[in-house]
């Protein structure tokens, strides 16, 4: 919405991102040009262009995902037997792949699998920043906690294969929030005394237009209210908010902050 080329990655191998973008995650198990072809040991450092796909946003781009996905993780799990080089380029495949590309996009979005095994740190690896969105539960904050702990083990274990990674932000978003349910406000405040300067300011508010969205597939920008239009523009200045905040990260990245796109000109729709 904002204008800039994005390149959107889903490394998920239940591939809930691709299907977001009406790509048939099944019509891509066998395809050679994805992803999963191009993490493996066997294939060319070169392959990776040729995973990238259209969507119906012109300014963006993807790399879909698909169950095959997995069979990359197997194959990446394998070099531990090779150990030294070989372990150490297949942590890195991911980086690789996208430093091929990196100057054909203003942004490019990572979706990791939920399991931290290989394809998990060749995200981490890849990456620059990192988006925590954490509802306002009690299950949930712990186990973000405990989450937090294995990305700094998982850091470790990059650099110890020669991977070392420095992130530009580490951020956590509350999302799904409903100030009103019982014991959410009180999160909420936990949320803000834990992680302090690491929590962006806005959360996402819980929203029926969200999950009606969802439902049929679209993001909240796609979509006409479901119910009544004060609800729903709500729901987008709330999304706006908080993106504006995530852009205003990513701007601090950026080699360079005179380009067409300021920190300061953030306006009120961006998608990410």
């Amino acid at each position: 919405l904002q204008g800039y080329s994005v390149l959107v990655i889903d490394c998920d191998p239940q591939a809930s991102t691709t299907t977001m973008f009406d790509i048939q995650p099944e019509t891509l198990i066998d395809d050679s040009d994805s992803l999963g072809n191009f993490l493996s040991p066997r294939s060319t450092f070169d392959d990776f262009p040729k995973a990238i796909r259209d969507t119906a946003w012109p300014t963006i781009k993807i790399v879909p995902s698909s169950l095959g996905l997995q069979d990359a993780e197997w194959d990446l799990t394998a070099t531990l037997r090779e150990g030294g080089q070989a372990v150490r380029e297949g942590l890195q495949r991911l980086r690789i792949g996208i430093d091929s590309v990196r100057k054909s996009f203003d942004v490019i979005l990572l979706d990791p699998p939920p399991a931290m095994g290989f394809l998990g740190l060749n995200v981490m690896a890849a990456a620059t920043g990192m988006l925590i969105p954490v509802p306002a539960r009690q299950l949930d904050y712990l186990s973000t906690i405990h989450f937090m702990d294995t990305i700094a083990e998982n850091i470790e274990i990059l650099e110890e294969h020669g991977t070392p990674v420095d992130y530009g932000f580490i951020r956590v978003v509350c999302s799904a929030y409903s100030p009103s349910k019982p014991g959410e406000a009180d999160m909420w405040k936990m949320m803000k005394a834990t992680y302090a300067n690491f929590l962006l300011n806005q959360p996402i508010l819980a929203s029926e237009e969200i999950k009606n969205a969802t439902q049929a597939f679209r993001s909240i920008y796609e979509s006409k209210p479901s119910a009544a239009h004060s609800t729903y523009l709500r729901c987008r200045e709330n999304l706006n908010l908080v993106f504006g905040e995530v852009l205003r990260e990513i701007h601090e990245q950026w080699p360079s902050k005179s380009m067409s796109h300021q920190a300061g000109d953030v306006s009120g729709s961006v998608a990410a």
